[in-house]
């Protein structure tokens, strides 16, 4: 089997970049995308997101029993073969009514497919490899993300929908690529993916169990899960506002935006793999609390940008904003492989997919809470909003501390 230099093989890799630019050429323009093209408006797309991430978070136990029970790395090939339909379709100007429906199941098939690929990692990549198993799929989309990002830029700047209904169709594109790479990888490693790790009876007996409850009692996940949701709360504050924050508040230029954001996506290349590399031995929570720190400092400065802005050059509020990003963006790379990682570790044999499942409610709920409570603060004040992302940051490092203990507590696996 052709591998890289870590646990995964190349066919893998190659098929989360071509994924990744397809997404980084639709995502940042898709609420544009259902503004111009589908033509709703910006609360319909808002209350549907909302409405199925809050369904998406009381039903992740059953959708990781649905993954499991179809398999880690078929479900994976299912996801993006629907999607590529999907997309192609997105390029069609469909009523109003099935612009939604298609909005909302485009949500639920993205969390089944990070379900999916949580799994299947969790599968192919056991112990301290599933860390430098997730960064190397991290590096890989970052990767995908910033060449989709640049083209999908130069495709949306038309002021027609021309552009916007081909980014669609290249995603579908991708998504297609995507699926047939997979199938070829299952042809190769479906045994070793989506075979059980114990026997078939146990395994059913493991998925029939393995409620929410089931998953939140196996040591250490509930704090995990915790942890991980303050962190995905401050990652998504960062995505969603930062360039609002830059330009409305801080009053900086629009490039100014574009080149904070460009900061992160090259240093996620640049560093995450030999960052992974050279961590891959340290106790997982311990890593989580120092990114979770940097993320503390980045808020703080973040929070100074505006004053900053007032009372200095406008060049000083621009370096401090690109410090603030390159602190918060070593903190995104010690944090999202590292927890990743180690919520395949902790998953018990027979429930990676359930496990997975429950611990990307962090997602959904950031992805629930943030926009909301967001935008009052920023609204109430731009300071308010970053204070309140660094004590979020800071929760997050302590329950990190707080699983350091635990893990301590744990047996060994042999």
């Amino acid at each position: 089997m052709s591998r890289t230099d870590g646990p995964l093989p190349r066919l893998f890799v190659s098929a989360m970049i071509v994924d990744a630019v397809g997404s980084g050429m639709f995502m940042p323009f898709a609420l544009l995308y259902f503004v111009r093209v589908q033509h709703l408006g910006v609360a319909s797309v808002g209350i549907t997101l909302t409405v199925v991430n809050l369904a998406l978070i009381g039903s992740s136990a059953a959708l990781g029993r649905l993954v499991q029970s179809v398999g880690h790395l078929r479900s994976l090939v299912l996801g993006n073969a629907v999607r590529t339909v999907l997309f192609a379709v997105y390029a069609v100007t469909l009523p109003a009514p099935l612009a939604v429906g298609a909005l909302a199941l485009s949500a639920v098939l993205d969390k089944a497919v990070w379900v999916s690929l949580g799994a299947t990692i969790a599968r192919l990549a056991r112990g301290s490899a599933s860390r430098r198993a997730f960064g190397t799929v991290g590096w890989a989309r970052n990767v995908g993300l910033c060449l989709g990002s640049l083209v999908g830029g130069v495709l949306a700047s038309a002021h027609s929908t021309g552009g916007l209904r081909v980014i669609a169709l290249v995603n579908a594109a991708s998504f297609a690529v995507t699926t047939a790479v997979l199938v070829r990888l299952r042809g190769r490693t479906g045994a070793e993916a989506d075979a059980p790790a114990r026997t078939p009876a146990d395994v059913a007996a493991a998925t029939a169990a393995a409620g929410a409850r089931q998953v939140l009692r196996l040591p250490g996940f509930a704090l995990l899960t915790a942890a991980k949701t303050c962190f995905a709360i401050c990652a998504t504050v960062v995505s969603t506002f930062i360039g609002l924050y830059l330009v409305d508040d801080a009053r900086l230029y629009g490039w100014t935006a574009g080149a904070v954001l460009a900061v992160n996506g090259a240093l996620v290349v640049l560093f995450q793999q030999s960052l992974v590399k050279r961590t891959s031995d340290r106790g997982a929570p311990r890593m989580m609390s120092l990114g979770g720190a940097l993320y503390a400092a980045s808020g703080l400065g973040f929070a100074l940008v505006s004053p900053l802005r007032d009372t200095l050059l406008p060049a000083f509020a621009v370096c401090l904003a690109l410090v603030s990003m390159t602190v918060y963006t070593l903190g995104e790379i010690v944090i999202a492989p590292t927890s990743d990682g180690y919520a395949a570790e902790l998953a018990a044999p027979g429930m990676e997919a359930s496990c997975m499942a429950v611990y990307q409610t962090s997602w959904s709920i950031a992805s629930v809470v943030v926009p909301v409570a967001g935008a009052w603060l920023l609204l109430t004040s731009a300071s308010a909003l970053w204070i309140t992302f660094t004590v979020v940051a800071l929760l997050g490092a302590v329950l990190s501390a707080m699983l350091d203990r635990t893990h301590a507590e744990r047996p060994v696996p042999a």
